[in-house]
């Protein structure tokens, strides 16, 4: 047997909110710095660092390929790692600063020639994710260590999530006021770059500090990686919640990114800009007790259908509905968030799941390969948006900062509307095939517990 779990009653296995808060903090420190990229990078190279945006498509490609060896080796690390802190939490503290940097270093954007520029923001950005998959793929993984209940894990991503929505909202409410403070767009990108990375780095060593992991067996150094990816390779219901997530998730990174563009030429409201990601990201918020509250009735499965189904029919809607009545528009968004919020949530809360289904087929439990290869899911899903995003834009004849043609406003809408709708239509056929529900878990849980009791006979 690869490892044990903790045998004590359910009651053992319930967190405190000062472990949940602690815990779910981390996720802030994460999408400060992770929404900042998704959401203003592309716009970022293209208007303010002058990258054409065929260039940085390219570059948002190079670097998730890099992040296709980044995440899963930094996984089959964390699950070889033995210390007195635990397999996961020693990445928190050590890796806060190099992530800090990183970020500062990607939006700095310094004087040089065009093709230098490349260079650098190539550079950068493979920095950048080098360090966000040390202090992330552990970050996730400590989920798993920290509760064996599937309702504690529900509740506990909940925390999460609504740290992590409100990082986002930081991002999405923050950065364009704070941006226009300064005389250059340049010079407040630069200031964003500061002060989000000194944040991310406090914020993860106040993570590091608040938790301890209660379900950290000794890590097996002998085994080699082939014998993870082939365990990684047999957890079917793993493949299915990833490949559905890498579908769902390219629609709200589209839609992220492409508001910027939507609201700045389509609706020649720039400064609007702000209050569209309040409407999403403050609703995603405020329905997440909703959601957790029903993965108590319903499966997750289902929750996650219901969410994404909402939030497609909302982004479709956009493509009738008369550009000139804002208000309406901005309602769309509303409801656009409340289903988005079942997207935060399910994902995350459904991985922990995995973990449990992969020591019940393999007796091997590997949480930290199977969060590298989901969190390389969601870097994966926002480079390919950003990759469809770039060359969209290029191919509908986009050039920044100008009025733009009837056919590249055209583009610009069916890329945050029509685009996603088919990506979340996808990942829902997707996820229908997913087979854990509650009663399965308990049933897994159970068996591993017996056999590994039996074993200790």
């Amino acid at each position: 047997m690869d490892s044990a779990l903790n045998t004590g009653n359910g009651q053992a296995e319930k967190l405190g909110v000062g472990t949940k808060i602690g815990y779910g903090i981390g996720d802030f420190a994460a999408n400060i710095v992770f929404q900042s990229v998704s959401m203003f990078l592309l716009y970022f190279f293209t208007d303010v660092f002058l990258i054409s945006a065929t260039a940085a498509g390219s570059i948002f490609l190079i670097a998730k390929l890099w992040n296709a060896f980044c995440d899963p080796a930094m996984g089959y690390i964390a699950d070889r790692t033995n210390t007195r802190w635990g397999k996961n939490r020693p990445f928190l503290l050590f890796g806060a600063f190099p992530l800090g940097i990183a970020f500062f270093l990607l939006f700095f954007g310094p004087q040089l020639s065009s093709s230098l520029r490349i260079v650098y923001a190539l550079v950068t950005f493979l920095f950048f994710s080098a360090a966000y998959s040390v202090v992330n793929i552990p970050y996730g993984a400590l989920t798993a260590n920290l509760t064996l209940d599937t309702h504690e894990r529900s509740a506990l991503t909940g925390f999460r999530m609504t740290f992590a929505i409100l990082g986002t909202l930081m991002v999405a409410g923050a950065i364009k006021p704070l941006v226009a403070m300064f005389p250059s767009e340049l010079t407040g990108f630069r200031m964003i770059g500061a002060i989000f990375g000194s944040l991310c780095i406090i914020v993860n060593i106040f993570t590091f500090a608040s938790v301890k992991e209660k379900f950290a067996p000794v890590a097996d150094e002998k085994k080699p990686f082939r014998e993870d990816l082939k365990m990684v390779m047999q957890n079917r219901p793993f493949i299915i919640l990833t490949v559905s997530t890498i579908l769902q998730m390219v629609a709200i990174w589209l839609l992220a990114s492409m508001t910027n563009y939507y609201f700045k030429y389509n609706l020649a409201a720039e400064k609007m800009i702000p209050v569209a990601f309040l409407c999403l990201f403050v609703t995603a918020m405020a329905a997440l007790p909703f959601w957790v509250f029903m993965t108590k009735k319903w499966s997750k499965k289902n929750v996650l259908v219901a969410g994404t189904a909402l939030m497609g029919v909302m982004l479709l809607s956009l493509l009738v509905l008369p550009q000139e009545n804002k208000m309406l528009i901005f309602g769309v968004f509303i409801l656009a968030g409340f289903g988005m919020s079942a997207l935060y949530l399910c994902p995350w809360a459904m991985i922990p799941d995995t973990v449990e289904y992969s020591q019940w087929k393999t007796g091997m439990r590997r949480e930290g390969i199977l969060y590298g290869f989901f969190n390389f899911a969601f870097k994966f899903s926002a480079a390919f948006s950003g990759i469809i995003a770039g060359f969209g834009l290029d191919y509908f004849g986009y050039v920044p900062n100008v009025l733009q043609k009837a056919d590249t406003l055209f583009g610009i809408k069916m890329i945050m509307t029509a685009v996603p709708f088919f990506f979340i239509l996808a990942g829902i056929i997707v996820i229908l095939f997913y087979p854990i529900d509650t009663a399965m878990h308990e049933k897994m849980v159970g068996e591993i517990k017996n056999r590994e009791a039996n074993s200790r006979v």
